[in-house]
């Protein structure tokens, strides 16, 4: 038995799934496979599944994971890729499989593309994303189940890239992400949003990238 690790994208309609229904969706894909895979012991067992950092709900994926144990060491992975594959639909579709190399807590960062649609134009909604970056503190409230924190956003905040559309401003950057502080796209979205005076009229955010401290990808 070894611990197996599959990537996968959660797109377009599936963004609107939430955690709890995307595992009950892979648990009833791996029902309709003939995967080898380890079900816990038990008055009720179920299979063993772990998402190393759950997305938000309304946040495309572009390569999300998850870990199962495969009771065959010699069953291919790529089987795993096409059997899961016909089962699940075609939003969410896995990408890859494999044995897992780095724990959940090697988690550092995440990197999320953000766009936003809006009859002022890409460009002077970049001219207010510069400006916006620009303040020496952004604080914003973190809620989580236990409290409400409040955190400058600034130094946590790492902007990657920008590129302005005719109605549309695409955004590329960084945040924490990870056991010790994990933080939401959204709560830049809303900072900006509180800044701008306004919202714009359309927002897509996905999470293009899962990486460890150096920068590396989770694999």
């Amino acid at each position: 038995m070894k611990l197996m690790r599959v990537f996968f994208e959660k797109r377009d309609r599936a963004r609107y799934i939430s955690h709890l229904d995307l595992t009950r969706c892979m648990t009833r894909a791996f029902a309709r496979t003939a995967i080898p895979i380890w079900f816990t012991e038990g008055f009720n067992p179920h299979v063993y599944m772990t998402f190393a950092l759950p997305i938000p709900l309304g946040v495309e994926g572009a390569r999300e994971s998850f870990d199962f144990k495969l009771l065959e060491d010699s069953f291919p992975p790529a089987e795993i890729i096409r059997q899961l594959n016909a089962a699940l639909p075609p939003d969410l579709q896995v990408l890859e499989a494999a044995e897992a190399v780095s724990k959940p807590e090697a988690i550092a960062w995440g990197e999320y593309e953000i766009r936003l649609y809006d009859p002022a134009g890409g460009a002077a909604l970049g001219e207010v994303w510069d400006r916006f970056l620009d303040q020496p503190t952004i604080p914003v409230e973190k809620k989580t189940k236990r409290k409400v924190q409040e955190i400058d956003l600034r130094p946590l905040l790492t902007p990657l890239s920008k590129a302005a559309g005719e109605d549309c401003l695409t955004l590329s950057l960084r945040l924490p992400a990870g056991a010790a502080l994990n933080l939401n796209p959204n709560l830049v979205l809303g900072a900006f949003q509180q800044f701008w005076g306004r919202e714009p009229e359309y927002v897509r955010i996905a999470r293009t990238a899962i990486l460890r401290e150096d920068l590396s990808l989770f694999a």
